[in-house]
């Protein structure tokens, strides 16, 4: 967009800017070159004028001397080149231009004998407006990384126990399998699936549903080490990731759990809430995909024996 439709678009944006200049005037003059309209900036130049409308503007500002003056009469319609202007009550200096404008033509002038205090109080002004906006900005940076973290944490978690989701288990699977691959450390797969789940919702509601598969969570949690990854699978599946470890270790992980659920009386004494787990190990030539399709094959076994047990998958 050129810089002509966007004054055009906003003016009331432009008229605010020229208020705000302190050291910078701008003045409109008719044919005649004489005042039209200026700015604060030029009021302050002259405060012991105090009627400046109609005032002819080499009355109030003219070029040193040997220069020539800033309006040229033969540049009338054209802009002028970057001049040097002194105003007449003071010694102020300023770096100026000329332009066309409808009513005659519009005198921008920039300061430039700025006196020390002036330097000292416009630098310490802008200091303490750059200190708010960077604490400002600190602030939003913070408040960005937290809502980053939570969404994170949320794209990655099951809302109702807390887990890692199933997609968040595959993308940490995937890299433990590479760099098992790569000859890292072998590992085990434990896939959980509630025992008959569907009639603890029936039966019970769907609240007690979801305490035992809060409680199921915490168990998963309770005998998990650093560096295991549990994760909701889905409905009431469960995984485990369990890195450098045995499918004997593995087997003592579920059958802890598993016993740890089936003496706890979570609905009442005459329901008793069991799991069946099945087991796999890291074998080289397959798949993320294909692991957890052995896991799943031992825990049909397992389901098919009866549940409440733990079953290992075998080729």
């Amino acid at each position: 967009m050129s810089l002509s439709l966007f004054v055009q678009r906003d003016v009331g944006l432009w008229e605010q800017l020229f208020k705000v200049l302190e050291y910078t005037f701008l003045v409109v003059l008719d044919g005649e070159d004489r005042l039209l309209a200026w700015n604060p900036a030029f009021d302050h130049l002259f405060p012991d004028t105090p009627d400046l409308e109609g005032k002819a503007f080499d009355e109030l500002l003219t070029a040193p001397e040997g220069e020539d003056p800033l309006i040229d009469k033969t540049l009338k319609g054209k802009a002028s080149a970057t001049r040097l202007l002194r105003s007449r009550p003071g010694n102020c200096y300023f770096r100026c231009v000329t332009l066309p404008s409808a009513e005659g033509s519009l005198i921008c002038g920039e300061r430039l004998n700025i006196t020390e205090d002036e330097a000292f109080n416009a630098l310490s002004r802008l200091t303490n407006e750059m200190a708010g906006i960077n604490m400002k900005l600190a602030q939003k940076h913070r408040e960005l990384k937290n809502a980053y973290r939570e969404i994170e944490h949320i794209s990655q978690t099951d809302s109702l126990t807390n887990l890692p989701n199933r997609r968040c288990f595959l993308e940490h699977l995937q890299g433990t399998l590479e760099l098992a691959v790569q000859g890292g450390e072998a590992f085990s797969l434990v896939l959980f699936d509630l025992d008959h789940f569907k009639k603890i919702n029936d039966q019970f509601g769907h609240d007690a549903g979801d305490r035992v598969l809060q409680y199921f969570a915490g168990l998963l949690k309770k005998h998990g080490r650093k560096g295991d990854l549990s994760a909701r699978f889905g409905g009431e599946e469960f995984i485990s990731l369990l890195p450098a470890t045995t499918i004997e270790e593995a087997c003592f992980f579920a059958e802890r759990i598993r016993e740890e659920l089936s003496a706890q009386v979570l609905l009442d004494a005459e329901h008793q809430c069991t799991v069946s787990a099945g087991i796999c190990g890291y074998a080289q030539r397959f798949s993320r995909e294909e692991l957890i399709k052995q896991a799943d094959l031992a825990l049909y076994i397992a389901k098919e024996s009866g549940r409440n047990r733990v079953s290992v998958y075998s080729s």
